[in-house]
């Protein structure tokens, strides 16, 4: 039933997974990391390239900045890979579902019309997905005031 629905509807199907996929990353981002410790590195790392402009020229100096920086963007990267690790699996289980429903179905048609031809094409569910969880993840962030 819920199969039949989403293929008689495949661009509303793929926009409520997108909202609903992108809401759980996002409050899994938010819950997971040390909001508080992720906005004092990124303000860290804003400060470091403001300074590597200024050491331009000074190549012992900018080899420093740079080591700090690339310390501060490790600790970054590990505070945000936490809410990965708990999101992949149900991902690939979903994404494998969503491949079995949608394979080889246009969810958004485009036509193209050049002197002498007619090029029909369009896009997949997964390229619909990726720009609508783009959209979507980006509005939470802002809303829930995500580092």
């Amino acid at each position: 039933m819920v199969k039949e629905i989403m293929i008689q509807y495949p661009f509303w199907s793929i926009l409520l997974i997108a909202v609903g996929l992108s809401l759980i990353v996002t409050l899994a981002y938010k819950y997971l990391t040390d909001q508080t410790l992720m906005k004092e590195l990124k303000k860290e790392l804003k400060k470091n390239q403001k300074r590597l402009k200024e050491a331009r020229g000074e190549p012992d100096k900018m080899m420093a900045i740079q080591k700090e920086t690339m310390h501060t963007n490790m600790k970054y990267m590990s505070q945000s890979m936490k809410p990965m690790i708990f999101t992949i699996i149900p991902f690939l289980i979903i994404f494998a579902w969503l491949r079995s429903i949608f394979e080889g179905t246009v969810v958004i048609p485009l036509s193209f019309h050049v002197p002498l031809s007619s090029l029909e094409t369009g896009m997949g569910w997964i390229g619909t997905y990726i720009i609508l969880s783009m959209i979507f993840t980006t509005i939470f962030r802002r809303v829930l005031k995500i580092a």
